[in-house]
Parts: structure tokens; C-alpha cells; sequence
């Protein structure tokens, strides 16, 4: 989680520090000083006072506490755990909620002289309150921290010493602090280190049980290295709705896959993260069981998933696949390009305009691989460090999606989250933003839309100050765009924002490294290894339209993978979608058959034909040039009995 506080070069911080503490004999970090800038500059705290005592009442405790209810009742464990480690050492363990008031407290047996120092339930620790502080800093911070003794901003809280670690829900969105605060510590600031240790793992803990809780009936998945079987505070939690697309993680999980708490982590597809889709995990559990464990590699490092499946989610008893491991990395622009002469040729213009500030617009059929290309073009681009920021805009109902895209600043709807939300125009800043389906954004958000590419901007709901925006947009469609401009269901303006550069991804059949493609991808699936495609099978998925493109010819090798006997696939192994309409296969010949323009007997295939040479049978431009969608032009293609030439195959 990022920090809330504005950065102070180290030389504006250095002569603060000299100017308003130099009596205090201590050279803080640099976290901890911006902390004291803030209390200076920003909150107007004197270090000689004593704070504004700002306790709630008897009454407005109980209505506080009322209203966290449920994050009480999922904490107390840990709170208790944690208690019982600490509090006859001489510690106060703390609860706050996001605002830094307190809702739990439990202290050792003198508790008056706790009490005094203000660690009770309904105490507010904010940093606008009380300046520097344990639980109002790791707040402002959104990270573990010790506030040691003389670093609390007030003189008046110069005996605490507070060691304590933010909590995170599962959507990445602050909950509240855990706090272990002793007073007139002996030590150096050093000899709190194992006590931080304890509070970040009990608030991993909550963390954890607040994620069950709220996906109980969802389908979860509990990864964790294979050599870490103790350390339960450092599992990876996972939540997949039913398309498999993460909808709630834990912080060891965002940890684990580079993502902020709150970003691009949520929203991906299980089968980016882990070699394994939803279908392929529900159908490992065997008839009623509710759970399975399983072992994968998540990068290079073997790790252990456990799998908890709801009643609602079981399926029949199937077969359990096995679930693959990774044979390389499929990311890489010229990787995915192939040996496909359009791809190539698509890849290289990519690389001269990739960090020139030109939005790219992938076009494709379903199952292509536009997502794949915008990851690619990301991690090939110099912005791979940022966010990867994608936004699905035909999955998100239409009055989501506007604070989806744009955010929201805290109360400025009803129901609206307290400390507001960003959407994914501000998530991706500094790195690239992903619109996938884009011709199907509502009307009025494309308006939204173009005058945030125009002036390089956004203004969130309800917020005051417009915010500056850097990122490179990549968009995606299968839909005929043209075709939805004149048909007034898409802006023009923004199509040419958006398609500085077009890449166009031809459809499996229109490949030319088809045979290299379905090798590359066989040798890739386990189980395969001394396995050989029969002459038969093989002409069966060359002839093969593949309507669902690179994805269906992926659930086909599996399938065959699954049915193959003595080391053949043959024909009895492909799934029955191939054994219906396949395409002729003619023997390969680098000509067009010379008598094809007379067999033809009208206008509209002589101009059909004519396009497509002048082409060089390149559909997806030539259904461009005719003003046509693919899929019309194929069935045009069909209906005059027009074959692509077999160099296509």
C-alpha cells in the first residue's frame, strides 16, 4: 500500500528535523520524519503540547463499536492470541479501526498507568490528532512500523514505545491497525523488533479469517511455498467468482504476484497466476468432496494449493485432470508473434512505437490473445515496472463502471467507502491501462473517456482537485469498431485516440504457422512428453476452423493428451467439435488454383476475390477494406466457395 503522505526531499527533512527537534538527541528515519513534517505543516501540532484529547464517549463507544460488529468479532481471536504472548511482558495490545480509534484494548494488571497514557477503547490515535504515533502512522503509511520512545511527535507520548501493523480486507482497502504499545521501555528501539514480528503475524491472522469470512461461499484457493508448511500468517489466499477471475485476495497473496493491496491483482484470470483454469480446478474434486490439495509451480518455486470448493460449486465426478506445469514463458512479444509473417510484421511495428506515447488498439476474435499482447507490450515497454491496470468493460454492469474506471473520493455518494476508492484510470498511473472490450463502454463513459486522453486528467467523484495522469492505454475489441461508428454506437474521436496503432490478430485458421503453433503448444502440455500426433489427426486440426481460436485448440490437445493410447494421438483422441465440418485439405501448394476467377459468377465474388489478393489474403484487412465485419466475410467466403490458399495453412 502506498503511502498517503507527500515525499520531502532528504535535505527539507534534514533541517526540519535540526530546526523543531534538535533537543531530542535522535536522528529519525526518513518515514518517521515525514511524519513529524505532517504534523507540522499539514496538521498544525505543536511537539511541546499535549494533543486534543479526543475520547469518545461511553455512548458514541458503544455506537462505534455497533458499527464494526463484524470486524470485532473476526479480530478478537488474533487480539486474544496476541494478548496472551505479550501482555504479562508489560504490553497493551490495541485494536483500531481505519480512523485510528480504538475498539478493543486489553492491558496488563496496572492498568491505570495505561489508561493514563490514553491506550483505552474509544481513544482516536490519528495523525491529525496526536502527530507522529504508532497506530496513526502505520495508518498513514499503510506499513508495519515501531515508533519508538522520543519519535512520537508529542513530548507528552515520549514513555510509549508502539510497535504496530496496518490490516488489509481483501479488496486491499485499509480495516484498521493492531498495536502492541509498552511504556518507558529501557531498550533501544532494536529490542522491539520480535515484538513487531508478532504483531504483523496476529494481524496477517485476522487478516486471513476476515478473508474466509467473507468468501465462505465462494471458491478459494490457499497457496504457500512446499518447503513453509508451519507458517500459516505468510499464506496465499485467493478468491475466484465463476469465471475464474480473482475477486478478493490476502496481503501475502498481493505480495506474492508484485501487485499493491488494491490494484491489478483482482480482476486477473486464475490461469495467469497459476498453470491451472477454474473448469480444471473444480473438476479435481471428486464427486462430493468440498476440498482437494495440489502442488504447482507459481514462478519457479513449487508451492502447495489447497483448494475449498462450496456446496454450490461441486460437480460431478470426473476424471482429475493433472494440472500443468508451465513448459516457458509465453509472454514475450516475438514469442507470441510466431512465425507468422502478419504477427511478425504486427510485433515489430509495436516495438518501434512502444515507448513513444501512442495508445494501441488489439483487435481480434475471441480467444486470439489480445490480453496476452497488452501484457506483452507492457512488459516490453519501459513502463514494466508500473501497473498493469485491466479493465473488462463488458463484465462490469454498466452502473459499475464508471467508478470503476474514474473512483471515488470518500463520502461522496451514499454508501460510498469511507476513505473512497481509485479507480483504474489512477491505478495505472505510471504504467499502462488495459481496456479490454471496449466497444462495448456505455456512450456516455466514451465522452468521459476522450477528455481524459485529451487532457491527460481525471477528476474522481466527489473529488476537488483534478488528478495528473501518465499512463500508456492499451484497448482491445473483437467488435467491428467501424462498423459501430457508422451505426452511431461508438465515437469516432475515440477510435482515433485510441488507435494511435492497430494490431490486428488473425484468427488461428488465418495463421500460417498453424503446424508449428499446435506442436509448439502439444510439447507444452503434461503428459505429452513421447506422445506423436498420427498424419490424421494432425490434417483434422490444421482443417479445423477453430471458431474459439488459440483457447479451444488448448482444450483440444488437452483432451487428446487425456484419450491417447501407446504414444499416438489419432482422430478417435480430438473432441467431437473436430470430427464435424472440418475444412478440405488439399495438398499444399504455394499457388492460387488459376481457374478460381472463373469459377466465380458474379460481381460480389469477383470484387470478394479481387480484395482479398489485393490484400495478399490478409482477412481481417480485407474485411477492413470492404467495410465489412471478419465473420461476415467469411460467410461470404463460404457462400461463394472462396478457399484461402493452402500457404495459409
Amino acid at each position: 500500500m502506498t503511502s498517503h503522505a507527500s515525499e520531502t526531499s532528504a535535505s527539507e527533512l534534514a533541517a526540519f528535523v535540526d530546526h523543531h527537534f534538535s533537543g531530542r538527541g535522535i536522528r529519525p528515519d526518513g518515514l518517521i520524519a515525514q511524519s513529524w513534517y505532517r504534523s507540522v505543516t499539514q496538521h498544525r501540532l505543536n511537539p511541546s503540547g499535549r494533543g486534543e484529547k479526543n475520547i469518545l464517549t461511553a455512548a458514541e463507544i458503544r455506537q462505534h463499536q455497533a458499527q464494526h460488529q463484524e470486524y470485532l468479532a473476526i479480530a478478537s481471536q488474533g487480539v486474544t492470541g496476541l494478548a496472551r504472548r505479550v501482555v504479562q511482558a508489560g504490553f497493551a495490545v490495541l485494536l483500531s479501526d481505519e480512523d485510528g480509534i480504538t475498539l478493543d484494548a486489553r492491558l496488563p494488571a496496572e492498568r491505570d498507568r495505561y489508561t493514563q497514557s490514553g491506550l483505552i477503547v474509544g481513544a482516536r490515535w490519528d495523525e491529525s490528532v496526536v502527530g507522529t504515533n504508532g497506530i496513526g502512522t502505520a495508518l498513514a503509511a499503510g506499513q508495519a512500523l515501531t515508533i519508538h520512545r522520543q519519535e512520537h511527535f508529542l513530548a507528552a507520548n515520549a514513555r510509549l514505545s508502539c510497535s504496530v501493523s496496518p490490516i488489509f480486507d481483501a479488496q486491499g482497502h485499509l480495516r484498521g491497525c493492531l498495536n502492541a504499545t509498552c511504556l518507558n521501555s529501557d531498550g533501544p528501539k532494536e529490542a522491539q523488533y520480535l515484538t513487531l514480528q508478532l504483531v504483523i503475524m496476529y494481524a496477517r491472522l485476522i487478516e486471513n479469517a476476515h478473508f474466509r469470512q467473507s468468501y465462505r461461499d465462494r471458491l478459494t484457493l490457499a497457496i504457500k511455498p512446499r518447503d513453509d508448511i508451519t507458517d500459516l500468517a505468510n499464506e496465499q489466499l485467493l478468491a475466484l467468482d465463476e469465471q475464474g477471475r480473482v475477486i478478493g485476495a490476502n496481503r501475502a497473496a498481493f505480495v506474492a504476484y508484485e501487485e499493491a493491496p488494491g490494484s491489478t491483482l483482482l480482476g486477473r484470470r486464475i490461469d495467469s497466476l497459476l498453470p491451472a483454469n477454474v473448469d480444471e480446478l473444480l473438476s479435481l474434486t471428486s464427486g462430493g468432496a468440498r476440498g482437494v490439495r495440489l502442488r504447482a509451480l507459481q514462478g519457479e518455486a513449487l508451492v502447495d494449493v489447497g483448494l475449498r470448493i462450496p456446496a454450490g460449486h461441486l460437480r460431478p465426478a470426473t476424471p482429475a485432470p493433472q494440472v500443468r506445469t508451465p513448459a516457458s514463458d509465453h509472454s514475450g512479444l516475438e514469442r507470441l508473434g510466431g512465425s507468422d509473417p502478419h504477427l511478425q510484421q504486427g510485433v515489430r511495428r509495436i516495438r518501434k512505437v512502444i515507448d513513444k506515447g501512442i495508445p494501441i488498439l488489439v483487435t481480434g476474435e475471441t480467444g486470439t490473445g489480445k490480453e496476452a499482447f497488452a501484457r506483452a507490450i507492457h512488459q516490453a515497454s519501459a513502463r514494466r515496472a508500473g501497473p498493469f491496470v485491466a479493465l473488462n468493460c463488458a463484465a462490469i454492469p454498466e452502473t459499475l463502471i464508471e467508478s470503476e474506471l474514474f473512483g471515488y473520493r470518500g463520502g461522496s455518494f451514499t454508501g460510498a467507502s469511507k476513505k473512497g476508492m481509485k479507480g483504474k484510470l489512477e491505478l495505472a498511473n505510471g504504467g499502462t491501462l488495459f481496456l479490454d472490450e471496449i466497444g462495448d463502454m456505455p456512450a456516455h463513459l466514451q465522452t468521459r473517456l476522450l477528455r481524459v486522453l485529451a487532457e491527460r486528467e481525471i477528476f474522481p467523484l466527489g473529488a476537488e482537485t483534478p488528478v495528473p495522469l501518465d499512463v500508456q492505454v492499451v484497448s482491445a475489441t473483437h467488435q467491428d469498431l467501424a462498423g459501430m461508428i457508422q451505426a452511431k454506437a461508438f465515437r469516432e474521436d475515440l477510435f482515433y485516440r485510441l488507435s494511435g496503432m492497430t494490431l490486428s490478430l488473425p484468427a488461428l485458421r488465418e495463421r500460417s504457422d498453424r503446424a508449428e503453433l499446435i506442436d509448439a503448444l502439444l510439447a507444452a502440455q503434461p503428459g505429452a512428453e513421447g506422445l506423436r500426433l498420427d498424419d490424421a489427426a494432425r490434417q483434422r486440426l490444421l482443417a479445423h476452423p477453430w471458431p474459439g481460436n488459440i483457447r479451444q485448440l488448448l482444450n483440444a490437445l488437452r483432451y487428446a493428451v487425456a484419450l491417447a493410447e501407446d504414444g499416438v494421438i489419432d482422430c478417435d483422441c480430438l473432441p467431437a467439435e473436430l470430427h464435424q465440418a472440418a475444412l478440405p485439405v488439399t495438398p499444399v501448394s504455394h499457388a492460387e488454383p488459376a481457374s478460381l476467377a472463373d469459377q466465380l459468377g458474379d460481381d460480389e465474388a469477383r470484387h470478394l476475390l479481387a480484395t482479398l489478393r489485393q490484400h495478399r489474403w490478409n482477412i481481417s484487412a480485407a474485411a477492413g477494406a470492404s467495410g465489412i465485419s471478419r465473420s461476415t466475410l467469411y460467410r461470404k467466403m463460404k457462400k461463394h466457395g472462396i478457399v484461402q490458399p493452402n500457404e495459409m495453412f
